[in-house]
């Protein structure tokens, strides 16, 4: 069984995707989605649609034409700042919990390859993160079977939970890979998804899907899947988008070469 801190340095790792709201009470910011840091440099990966909250509809229109026209190029986009929230832990002095806001600056997505992913750069801060910022490492897709315990870390329901019943970080929650998308057994470079058995919401989209005997991470939460009849969510069905194609192409590179302001996304 994993020990607390093992616990911990996923949700140390876990960010809040948010629109910071100066003025806002009792907190100045609103919280859009989840995400994880996967290097200690400041790269953070969470869901595209999660990211699309703070694109302008006309730079959506301009993204959308120039991946129809197969363009391979750089699309000037504007956008609000997204900032990322990364928890801290509590100061018992003083009894408070301790977190820590930072903007992005730099951004790439990849609709193209049919993956809602976007990766995110935060600058380095060597007075808050003096070793690097804290970060989780990517499982060996060898080692990833269906009925494998998996869990999730985020933020269900955004700022409500502390609304609701006062929870002010991530949450847990714990389930299984219901089966790898298409099939079992494909190659890394195949893989579309995983199917999870696991209870999740709006807030948790771009949230770690990790191991829960490593800590290590398959994807990021997508999204839940809607009954074909009904048309409502079917609670204990979701679906994470996986890690891999990251590291299937050269999306990394280019984000750290062209670290410039978010209003330079790079769909690929």
């Amino acid at each position: 069984m994993a020990s607390a801190s093992f616990y911990d340095a996923v949700k140390r790792a876990t960010v809040a995707i948010v629109k910071s709201i100066p003025g806002k009470s009792p907190f100045p910011y609103s919280i859009v989605g989840s995400g994880v840091c996967l290097r200690q440099d400041g790269i953070i990966v969470t869901c595209e649609h999660v990211f699309r909250e703070f694109i302008t509809p006309e730079s959506r229109e301009r993204v959308k034409q120039a991946r129809q026209a197969a363009a391979d190029q750089t699309v000037p986009i504007d956008c609000a700042i997204p900032h990322v929230l990364f928890y801290l832990g509590v100061e018992q002095t003083k009894q408070r919990i301790n977190s820590y806001l930072m903007p992005v600056i730099s951004a790439v997505t990849d609709e193209t390859h049919g993956f809602d992913l976007a990766v995110l750069k935060v600058a380095s801060d060597k007075r808050m993160f003096l070793d690097g910022f804290p970060s989780l490492s990517i499982a060996d897709y060898g080692e990833i079977h269906e009925m494998m315990e998996v869990a999730t870390c985020g933020f269900p329901l955004g700022e409500a939970l502390h609304n609701q019943i006062g929870t002010v970080t991530s949450s847990f929650t714990k389930g299984m890979i219901s089966s790898v998308i298409p099939a079992a057994g494909v190659p890394r470079e195949h893989v579309r998804g995983f199917q999870l058995d696991l209870t999740a919401t709006n807030g948790n989209s771009g949230g770690p899907v990790f191991s829960v005997a490593t800590g290590q991470v398959i994807g990021v939460l997508q999204g839940g899947v809607v009954h074909p009849h009904a048309g409502q969510p079917v609670q204990g069905l979701t679906k994470a988008e996986p890690i891999y194609p990251l590291l299937d192409t050269d999306i990394l590179s280019r984000l750290l070469k062209c670290a410039e302001p978010t209003s330079n996304i790079e769909p690929l």
